[in-house]
């Protein structure tokens, strides 16, 4: 039988052994198909998230009023892309409409339970890849041994414009083809360092939110996970956060400003004498027309540059944009450069109107993890702002986790109305006797 138990100001049904099960393999399944290279972008993988959630929704049978409003009005913007672009795209918006269905469905399963398993998940991920990468980066050569002794081991060959790379994946560890050319950097089990850094980042803010402080030992193996990865997108977010963390939490006015200088003037110290921050960022800056015009993208500024160059072409584009297709999403002859921009890739994808839609969902969804705090709309601002910081170089907002994380307020605002009476009992410190409390708590 479940039991309703308190942790940090936020209430949850503890789950019994079946539904515990259920729900690590939901949020495991869709973890997987946002950052594992076995799984990611793979369609048929994704439809059996759908079939695993669907058979939630049969059983658990919550309240779907706002995620099927939600799913219509979604498929109200596929429908103009298809009207626009032709027959041949109806394929590729049904497909959009079924993951974000997906997405919402999953929430309004798994609740509150959703953060809480991602987060322990992430954490057994951080810890696996943080023990097995310390060896490697003290002799890279402990790469061989590691693949050899691995009873799980597969080689993907990739052919881009005539080049090809290769990488080794031994489900718990990935390593990407610039890692034996000499980039010796932490992916996890992810596509690349800056993708294992953004989940990471992830759980971090979750749990800040959940549990209001910094501080926890949690976050320590996050950091750990963080600092391998060597990410400068990863690390730019995570100094960021905490500096954000701990000016919303500052006081007194002349510290509070006191410390924004200081930020700023550790930050610039940093551009300037951190070589993978400072040189990598001006070269980026420097090469964005090269890439844009030369390459078509291929970097996050010149992404960024053509896709909002691309979405202006018209009202329809602007305001519903120009889909997912690789024939309507990049506008060149050549369909197969990279776009990386992810805030850039929400908006070019969806259009103005989504755009708009997704970045207020994402607030209300941190803003509710944050509801126990007394700074949460701060909190929550400086979460979404973290969140936007890591898109700018890797288009997140496609995976199933992060339209998840996304549409997590539909929970929220289901839970809500299932408020319940609830006496708690707890001994108070430096006291004998038990004190009982009348509360209401929030079930999922």
């Amino acid at each position: 039988m479940n039991s309703i138990i308190m942790q940090d100001g936020l209430s949850y049904r503890k789950p019994a052994w079946f539904d515990k099960a259920y729900q690590i393999l939901l949020v495991s399944l869709i973890i997987l198909s946002s950052g594992f290279p076995l799984f990611v972008n793979n369609s048929r993988f994704e439809m059996v998230i759908l079939a695993i959630t669907a058979l939630g929704l049969a059983y658990y049978r919550p309240n779907l009023r706002l995620a099927l409003i939600y799913t219509a009005c979604f498929s109200m913007i596929m429908f103009v892309q298809g009207a626009w672009y032709g027959v041949f795209y109806f394929k590729t918006a049904i497909y959009q409409v079924l993951l974000f269905f997906t997405a919402a469905a999953s929430v309004s399963v798994l609740g509150i339970n959703l953060i809480y398993t991602y987060n322990k998940i992430l954490l057994f991920i951080a810890a696996i890849a943080v023990v097995l990468f310390i060896p490697i980066l003290i002799n890279p050569a402990f790469v061989d041994k590691l693949i050899a002794l691995s009873p799980f081991h597969t080689v993907t060959t990739t052919e881009v414009y005539g080049w090809k790379t290769q990488s080794h994946n031994i489900l718990l560890m990935h390593f990407p083809p610039d890692f034996f050319a000499g980039l010796i950097r932490n992916s996890g089990p992810f596509w690349e360092p800056g993708a294992f850094g953004g989940y990471l980042m992830l759980a971090l803010i979750f749990n800040t939110l959940l549990h209001h402080t910094l501080f926890r030992k949690e976050n320590l193996i996050y950091l750990a996970a963080i600092l391998t990865t060597f990410s400068t997108t990863t690390y730019l977010a995570l100094l960021f956060f905490t500096m954000a963390y701990f000016f919303i939490g500052i006081k007194n006015p002349i510290i509070k400003w006191g410390s924004i200088i200081i930020f700023i003037l550790i930050a610039f110290t940093a551009f300037q004498k951190i070589d993978f921050l400072g040189e990598k960022i001006n070269k980026e800056l420097k090469e964005t027309r090269y890439q844009a015009l030369k390459k078509g993208g291929d970097t996050r500024m010149a992404s960024a540059y053509l896709d909002l160059k691309e979405i202006k072409e018209n009202a329809v584009t602007l305001f519903f944009g120009r889909g997912s297709h690789p024939d309507t999403r990049i506008q060149g002859s050549d369909k197969e450069v990279l776009r990386t921009n992810g805030i850039t890739d929400l908006l070019s994808r969806f259009g103005l109107i989504f755009f708009l839609f997704s970045i207020i969902a994402l607030y209300l969804s941190y803003r509710h993890l944050a509801s126990a705090g007394k700074e949460k709309n701060q909190l929550a601002l400086a979460a979404l702002a973290t969140t936007l910081l890591l898109s700018f170089s890797e288009i997140y907002f496609i995976y199933l986790m992060f339209k998840t994380v996304t549409l997590f307020h539909i929970a929220t605002l289901h839970l809500k109305r299932k408020q319940i009476p609830l006496k708690i009992t707890e001994r108070q410190p430096g006291h004998s006797h038990i004190k009982t409390i009348t509360n209401k708590v929030i079930i999922s």
